[in-house]
């Protein structure tokens, strides 16, 4: 009998204990409706994102964030919250919070995701054309080099990636805006007769900036600053590499031109 009386209670405890743990929302498996508690939250805050409402999605997100922390919904959570920094035109904070993202959760699928977003990031502070203010690539470059230096990097990282493309074009404009803006200082400096500046920067742009479209206006250039320098190898060279690269360029036209005005290259007299 006693020992009935012990298995009785003990079944009694046990669903006791059950019973207190099916009221708890904040750990996994102590309530039948966890998962289904969390996904129900992140729908409806998603709902809300999608129709541009972070004022009363974000606060959601965060407490999927806090009191879902073993469901899947809290990582999705941490990046639309990134998402909402990211959609408000909060920039830093939104690389900081996808930097987040990928520094605790490595494996995550994701983290492509969040790459491209911190280069895109990075990519939507680059200086914009207004009416009223100088062209973009007269102003810091700061941000399009760093664009540049995170989108590289994400290509190299995530060559099968479906933003791949996006990310391809997002460079093509970070190249040609750096190249434009070396190209530009390089100008400032022949038209204040400071050649060596001229030359370091249209180096810079053809080693630096490849595919930016403009190393045949480089080229040109270049040519030209050499015969300011009386360097006439050096301008050959220049003129004959824009011939040779860029055929079908306007400037090679003018370039085989500037190559007649100098003559046929002078040959080396034997010593005696």
């Amino acid at each position: 009998m006693g020992i009935r009386l012990s298995s009785a209670l003990a079944l009694s405890l046990l669903g006791a204990v059950t019973a207190c743990g099916g009221a708890s929302t904040g750990r996994p498996g102590g309530h039948v409706r966890y998962g289904e508690d969390a996904q129900e939250n992140y729908q409806e805050a998603l709902l809300a994102y999608r129709h541009d409402n972070c004022i009363d999605a974000e606060p959601v997100f965060r407490r999927i964030r806090r009191e879902f922390p073993y469901s899947r919904f809290a990582a999705l959570s941490e990046l639309r919250i990134a998402d909402c920094k990211f959609k408000d035109g909060h920039y830093q904070e939104a690389i900081s919070a996808y930097r987040r993202f990928v520094r605790f959760r490595p494996s995550h699928s994701l983290v492509p995701y969040a790459r491209f977003r911190v280069a895109e990031s990075h990519f939507e502070q680059i200086p914009k054309d207004w009416l009223l203010s100088p062209p973009s690539f007269e102003r810091d470059q700061g941000p399009t080099r760093e664009a540049l230096r995170q989108l590289r990097r994400y290509v190299l990282d995530f060559p099968d990636d479906d933003r791949l493309p996006e990310a391809r074009r997002m460079v093509e404009k970070c190249l040609r805006l750096l190249a434009q803006h070396e190209l530009y200082v390089a100008r400032f400096y022949v038209e204040r007769d400071a050649w060596q500046g001229a030359v370091g920067r249209l180096r810079t742009l053809l080693a630096t900036y490849a595919g930016s479209g403009l190393e045949p206006e480089a080229l040109f250039l270049l040519g030209h600053v050499y015969l300011e320098l009386h360097d006439r190898a050096q301008a050959r060279q220049a003129f004959g590499e824009l011939i040779d690269r860029y055929p079908d360029a306007h400037e090679a036209a003018e370039a085989r031109t500037e190559l007649r005005r100098l003559g046929p290259t002078r040959q080396p007299q034997p010593s005696s």
